[in-house]
């Protein structure tokens, strides 16, 4: 493996440390190499010793084993001076093989990783596969002095991992589309990614790497874990919504609001001292603390600590960038306070409807809106147990049943054996990247499809004008969340979207399909089944199966009646255990988006109860 690894922050750095070690666990034997030793602050993790132990292991047949470049080898200098990253690489690579053959290159991010991969495999006559992230697809690609490069890189590989536009514009640059395999789906550990384990302690790091002559100038500002704080780590910037999130605290610190920011956070240097200029400018020094990156297995420890954790990107000009922040957070146990331009790109997003699984910003730029929701999770937290605990379960149910390293795993053996991948990887459901699995109760997925097209079709006719909103702001509350009880008195109200065709068989049996089975010892459930589309019908995967029983509640909510009064009508005269039962019930129609609720008095006189 040819890539990012640590002590380079980042996602792409993190997938390859966690790829190694999971095809290493499969019984492989794994030699990755790398120029990570030669990063500079600020992007430059620090590192203890322990954690530079943890960069190679042995399990059992398999093992990682790092082969670095040398950071500070002055028999390397040339005019102009700059480290000769892919002939070093490529180096090594041919001389590592010499001593362990191996069977195949596997390069991820193309500079200079990608380029050094594609000389190895001609040096040593091993197929290569490349695969590109996000930077590198985006705009290195596009550079008019690097994209003829990066052709001949692909095109020559005996495999090219990528989806959508980036496999998309593979093709178009002459890329055999045979070659062009799906094994990008990736699982965080979550043994290490769990709400349980040792909290970060700042003033332990701050001792730690305050005489660092590299990264003590990274641990800056006066926060201490004594006030609660917010949490924010990755690259600093104006659209990550850094200095949106500084102007917010601002405000905070004007209405007497005591919280801080703890910032895993940095940039280059421009935006590093425009950030900590923006710091003092706004008085806001004693209130924040950045400290260095961090091992992406200690990440955890910084997750843990925070009152939540701030994802806030919003404007990003590389559209199909899908950082691994969100997922890492919720996987924590944190609070997560994201931008729905980052929620949208999670997998089966709307299961996490803002103020019920997380806290969805609209608009990062509107910084009173961000600022009543920074303040509201601080004076109100007695939803947060609950949030935390939704969001939690919802990332770990999407990485349930993915199949992770595998599917790498059946890419790299293909082309080790210079065969094409075979069908059932490229198309199988469970590595589209977490996005159809996992989930529950939920979508349809192929077997519904099959009925989609004459029900799409019906959709499409009896289709009737509804209110334009956002599904995921489906909760309608003064609250900024909601806890444990918290939809007794809300009003479920169907989804304005929502489309109801009823089937003519028993569709039970379709995988996902939303049945009321929980009830049925309480009303004999019925032997119809409707397909239901809660957003427009050209969506094949937001088609759901419902039974009966479901359409009942369904008829319930219009807008007359809280949450607790249709349980209670469903159960007349029943105990408290079967009410609890149902209100679970119209909790898990609002999570798939079949209703929404609202406080009574929110409720808009526009036609909308049905």
């Amino acid at each position: 493996m040819i890539g990012k690894f640590p002590p380079i922050e980042g996602g792409v750095s993190a997938r390859t440390y966690w790829t190694a070690h999971g095809l290493a666990a499969r019984g492989h034997e794994v030699h990755v190499i790398t120029n990570a030793k030669e990063v500079r602050s600020p992007f430059r993790m620090y590192m203890r010793e322990a954690d530079w132990l943890r960069c190679e292991a042995t399990y059992g047949a398999g093992s990682v084993t790092v082969h670095w470049t040398n950071r500070d080898d002055r028999a390397q200098y040339y005019i102009p001076m700059a480290s000769p990253f892919v002939s070093n690489l490529a180096a090594i690579g041919a001389r590592v093989h010499s001593r362990h053959p191996f069977d195949v290159v596997f390069s991820h991010y193309m500079e200079p990783y990608g380029v050094a991969g594609h000389l190895v495999a001609e040096m040593t006559g091993v197929p290569h596969v490349a695969r590109m992230a996000g930077s590198d697809a985006g705009r290195l690609w596009h550079h008019v002095q690097l994209e003829l490069l990066y052709d001949h890189v692909l095109r020559s590989a005996e495999a090219v991992v990528a989806t959508g536009a980036v496999a998309d514009r593979a093709v178009q640059r002459g890329v055999d589309r045979s070659r062009i395999v799906r094994g990008g789906a990736f699982v965080l550990p979550d043994e290490v990614f769990s709400p349980f384990g040792p909290v970060l302690d700042l003033a332990s790091v701050l001792a730690e790497v305050e005489h660092d002559p590299e990264l003590g100038d990274l641990a800056w500002g006066g926060l201490t874990s004594s006030m609660p704080y917010f949490g924010v780590y990755g690259k600093l910037g104006a659209n990550k919504g850094s200095f949106s999130l500084l102007a917010a605290l601002h405000r905070l610190k004007q209405d007497g609001i005591e919280v801080g920011l703890a910032a895993l956070a940095h940039g280059t240097p421009s935006v590093e001292r425009e950030f900590r200029a923006k710091v003092l400018e706004l008085g806001l020094a004693d209130r924040v603390l950045q400290l260095p990156f961090l091992p992406n297995w200690r990440v955890p420890e910084f997750l843990r600590g925070c009152l939540a954790v701030c994802c806030l990107e919003q404007g990003f000009p590389i559209l199909f960038h899908a950082p691994m922040v969100p997922r890492e957070a919720l996987m924590c146990g944190a609070c997560l306070v994201s931008s729905t331009e980052i929620i949208r790109k999670l997998p089966a997003y709307t299961l996490l409807p803002d103020g019920y699984g997380c806290v969805a910003i609209a608009d990062v730029r509107d910084i009173g809106a961000l600022a009543d929701k920074l303040a509201a999770i601080v004076q109100d937290p007695e939803p947060l147990l609950s949030l935390r605990a939704r969001g939690c379960a919802f990332a770990r149910s999407l990485q349930r049943d993915v199949v992770f390293p595998q599917t790498l795993e059946r890419v790299l053996e293909a082309a080790a054996a210079r065969e094409r991948v075979p069908p059932e990887t490229e198309g199988v459901p469970k590595d589209r990247d977490v996005s159809e699995s996992g989930t529950g109760v939920g979508h349809a997925l192929n077997a519904a499809v099959k009925v989609g097209a004459k029900l799409a079709t019906v959709v499409a006719e009896n289709d009737r004008p509804v209110i334009h909103d956002d599904p995921l702001f489906r909760l309608r509350s003064r609250r900024w969340a909601i806890g444990a009880d918290g939809i007794t008195e809300l009003v479920p109200v169907r989804a304005p979207r929502l489309q109801l065709v009823p089937l003519d068989h028993d569709a039970s049996h379709l995988p996902g399909a939303l049945t009321g089975d929980g009830l049925t010892s309480i009303s004999e459930r019925g032997t119809g089944y409707t397909a239901a589309f809660p957003a427009p019908a050209d969506r094949a995967d937001d088609l759901l199966i419902i039974d009966d029983m479901t359409v009942r509640i369904l008829s319930l909510c219009d807008g007359t009646r809280t949450a607790l009064q249709i349980a209670k009508e469903l159960g007349a005269d029943a105990d408290v255990a079967t009410t609890d039962r149902y209100l679970k019930w119209i909790e898990v129609l609002f999570v798939h988006s079949l209703i929404w609720l609202w406080e009574s008095d929110l409720l808009p006189n526009t036609g909308h109860k049905q």
